[in-house]
């Protein structure tokens, strides 16, 4: 039975749990693909099909006036790929068509993630950030942020996550911190520093992680005489966490970053701190950034019989840390870990 690309597209997006960005990414490709104007059904699509298909919506970004005509052609190849290789898995083609090489396109997203000097800048200027109007939290506005700088490296979480800044945000509450070794949910090895559970923003993915040295200690530095388990576990001291990171960046004198295509400046906002993540994790333990970030993978074999938590589990545990943030691990609270010099709110 014949069927068509448009269809089984819609059938892909009722099944995927996708953002709304993503879905409006695909229903575009979707749209080239009709406007095309020679598409076939999906069980008749070949490789010089996809072939014509992706030079025609190359030639039509250049003609349009695009300035990377070659990133819009292998955006539209990935998504194709991907309605293709979920037909494939549900039996609507019998056999998955081979995809051309991608087109050649010009990087424009420029340094995407902080270094580790900048990592350390940031943990060192928490010191100086001044304390909030009406600030009733038991510790500094700088010891939240500079264990949630420490999650945010190790766990690669998004910003909701972490400061609720939205109604519908799940922050990571003190019932979601487990000091104990085994794993709550009772699969996997136990974990001697703890584990931590909290859910992806956008899919509302639930994970289990286990904590490392560093994780554990930060966390235990805010834990109160008596907490409350609904309470949260970090404290912004800003209804607009961005404002408050790109203050501390302007504290730690970390230079904007650069649009390689405009040439503008940009500030860090701390989805940046996500990105930042994953490209150390995939430096450290390849492949384990698509774990840890709580990216769908493709291929049957991979998503449903490959265990993939050991993988996370490695990674997380051995990922080298920050000069900074080993600091506290060796009690060196309020100064300098290599030349012990006290820090100015210490």
């Amino acid at each position: 039975m014949s069927i068509s690309l448009e269809a089984v597209a819609v059938k892909y997006l009722a099944t995927k749990k996708l953002s709304s960005g993503t879905c409006k990414e695909y229903r575009a490709t979707v749209t080239k693909w009709i406007a095309w104007g020679k598409g076939v059904d999906v069980d008749q699509i070949e490789r010089t099909h996809i072939r014509e298909f992706l030079d025609w919506v190359h030639e039509k970004a250049a003609e349009d006036g695009g300035s990377n005509s070659g990133r819009t052609a292998n955006k539209a190849r990935e998504n194709l790929r991907a309605i293709l290789s979920w037909a494939w898995e549900q039996d609507y083609v019998e056999k998955l068509p081979r995809f051309p090489k991608p087109k050649p396109q010009r990087d424009v997203a420029g340094r995407h993630y902080l270094t580790k000097a900048d990592l350390n800048a940031l943990y060192f200027a928490t010191y100086e950030l001044k304390r909030p109007r009406g600030w009733k939290q038991p510790f500094t506005v700088g010891h939240y942020w500079r264990a949630a700088l420490v999650v945010f490296f190790n766990y690669a979480v998004d910003t909701g996550t972490v400061f609720k800044s939205a109604g519908f945000h799940e922050p990571i509450l003190w019932r979601h911190v487990s000091w104990r070794p085994e794993p709550p949910n009772g699969q996997g090895r136990d974990s001697r520093y703890g584990w931590l559970y909290y859910r992806r923003v956008k899919t509302q993915k639930q994970f289990y992680r286990p904590m490392n040295r560093a994780v554990q200690v930060h966390l235990k530095s805010l834990r109160p005489d008596e907490p409350q388990p609904d309470q949260p576990v970090f404290h912004c001291g800003s209804s607009r966490p961005n404002e408050q990171f790109q203050r501390l960046c302007s504290l730690a004198d970390v230079k904007p970053k650069q649009d390689i295509e405009t040439g503008e400046d940009k500030l860090w906002v701390l989805k940046d701190l996500r990105k930042t993540s994953a490209t150390y994790y995939d430096e450290h333990m390849p492949e384990s950034s698509i774990e840890i970030l709580g990216h769908s993978v493709g291929g049957v074999t991979y998503r449903h019989y490959a265990h993939r938590d050991p993988l996370a589990f490695k990674a997380i545990t051995s990922l080298p840390q920050p000069t900074a943030f080993n600091g506290l691990v060796h009690g060196f609270d309020g100064e300098c870990p290599c030349c012990r010099r006290r820090f100015r709110q210490a």
